[in-house]
């Protein structure tokens, strides 16, 4: 069972209260998650949520309430579409800051993602 974001369904539509959007467990799942992506890469949202069984937006809320930037590297999260989204710590700016010095590049705005993605979900789901 997927928990969701609050009156979030998969698709984005208002539906029913996940059964614990705070709980302790799921941060600590994702902030562990974000453990296995190296400096120079970056992962998504919607691969973070297929890996650990959540909503996209309650892996985006979870990110935002992220006590250790940097040490727990949120920043290395980004829209499928290589667009930076935001970031709690001075925004989209600070946030491609981060990236640049870890040897991320960008072309039109976006993270080079055939460069610089790593698809977390694949990395631990497939055989």
């Amino acid at each position: 069972m997927t928990t969701q974001c609050s009156g979030c369904t998969r698709s984005g539509q208002r539906g029913s209260e996940p059964s614990s959007p705070n709980s302790k467990p799921l941060y600590q799942l994702v902030y562990t998650l974000l453990q296995l992506i190296p400096p120079g890469r970056v992962t998504t949202y919607s691969s973070l949520a297929r890996a650990s069984g959540l909503h996209p937006r309650l892996v985006g809320r979870i990110l935002a309430s992220n006590p250790r930037p940097v040490v727990v590297p949120c920043h290395r999260v980004v829209r499928s579409d290589g667009s930076l989204g935001g970031y709690r710590y001075g925004g989209p700016r600070v946030k491609r800051r981060l990236l640049e010095l870890e040897g991320v590049s960008f072309r039109n705005g976006r993270v080079a993602m055939d460069r610089h993605f790593l698809d977390v979900a694949s990395l631990l789901l497939d055989p």
